[in-house]
């Protein structure tokens, strides 16, 4: 059989890496413009292993794990609720702080996010949630139902920087996915995402 191979890039590397986080409910912002690196680990679909007595193994499936998504980079201030990702961490959207000055404290509550990210060569593409136009290709993660778990900054070789995780599992209650992968090769168009 004869396999179709997509046109895409040799290298993402070389177009475009755009992210865009979500708080259930609020807009889109975009954080690509601060982001150094960005590492998805894919919770694994591992098995155990049980022997019989006859020597033989059967294969246990196990849950697939969950799934952490990692960003480093570089914020320089507090902003205001609607562009600032440290508020996030701290406090829900309905209580973020939105003037100067700003003022963050720890919060019990906390909020859902969706977070996509985007690979395409199409640099006039600004937007990780948007439509990618027919002639463009493009590669699409998508996680919902995320918790900002960890943020760390760092003050190391004289530089601010921060790490922050969000998790998800890998599906809902009633085992809906919480994950998604899309992707057009330039022929087709690529929707943009609904509100979340």
């Amino acid at each position: 059989m004869a396999h179709t191979y997509t046109a895409f890039p040799d290298l993402w590397g070389q177009g475009t890496a755009l992210i865009a986080v979500t708080a259930s409910g609020g807009s889109d912002i975009n954080f690509s413009a601060d982001v150094s690196s960005i590492d998805i680990d894919m919770g694994d679909k591992d098995f155990d292993s049980i022997a019989t007595t006859r020597g033989g193994r059967l294969h246990k499936q196990t849950p697939e794990a969950d799934t952490t998504i990692t960003f480093e980079g570089y914020l320089t201030h507090l902003d205001t609720a609607e562009a600032e990702a440290v508020q996030r961490f701290f406090t829900t959207r309905s209580n973020w702080d939105t003037s100067e000055a700003y003022d963050v404290t720890n919060a019990h509550l906390r909020d859902n996010f969706r977070v996509a990210i985007l690979w395409t060569e199409d640099t006039a593409v600004t937007l990780a949630a948007g439509t990618i136009p027919s002639g463009s290709a493009a590669l699409r993660f998508v996680a919902i139902k995320c918790q900002l778990f960890s943020v760390k900054p760092t003050f190391t070789d004289n530089e601010l920087k921060w790490t922050f995780k969000f998790k998800t599992s890998p599906f809902q209650a009633d085992g809906t996915a919480n994950l998604r992968w899309q992707s057009c090769d330039g022929t087709p168009t690529l929707d943009a995402l609904t509100a979340y």
